[in-house]
């Protein structure tokens, strides 16, 4: 089983049992202060990483830096540990988090274009996105001048690329693709 279908196991335990509790927030909640945590701390993230630490020492620091959190959150850091799972921690938290965003009808939208895009005009957007949508948006905006012009739009996993550097790509690859079969032909030919 792949690294990216354990996290979805883990994660869709951990959020089964924080909606039984009632505790989904709190989960969230202290699940990222944690991840945040092993993403500033190089030498958390290598304690964490680190075969060389025993299980029950890894337990023992974890449940010191996680005292005071919520129980789920501490049961399920013992558990990515007792089961040697503590590489899927990151991704687990990302598949917790999208879990909660899908359940509650909330769709990460990112536009990146190449100005900024005024005010009025995001408030715009977000709306004609909601009623196409039929969900709650949270967009994000992204200003990348490489694009040239047009927009890039991701809307979960799936991306409309309406950028003129796209554009422009896609001209050159169909003129520079006859040229190399014309010439591919004449040397065969020869």
């Amino acid at each position: 089983m792949s690294e990216t279908r354990i996290a979805k196991v883990y994660a869709g335990a951990l959020y089964e049992a924080a909606v039984e509790t009632g505790k989904v927030e709190a989960v969230r909640r202290d699940l990222s202060a944690f991840v945040d945590a092993l993403a500033q701390s190089a030498e958390l993230r290598a304690f964490v990483q680190d075969e060389d630490v025993s299980a029950e020492e890894k337990k023992q620091t974890l449940m010191q830096l996680t005292e005071g959190g919520d129980d789920l959150v501490r049961n399920f850091l013992r558990l990515l540990v007792d089961k040697d799972r503590e590489s899927v921690l990151e991704e687990a938290y990302r598949a917790f988090v999208e879990r909660v965003e899908a359940d509650a009808g909330i769709v990460k939208v990112e536009l990146v274009t190449a100005v900024p895009v005024p005010g009025t005009v995001q408030a715009g957007l977000k709306e004609s996105l909601e009623k196409s949508l039929g969900k709650s948006v949270e967009l994000t905006l992204t200003v990348d001048g490489d694009i040239l012009g047009g927009v890039k739009l991701r809307i979960g996993d799936r991306i409309a690329d309406a950028s003129l550097r796209h554009r422009l790509e896609g001209l050159r690859a169909r003129l520079v693709s006859p040229t190399a079969r014309l010439e591919g032909s004449v040397e065969a030919a020869s």
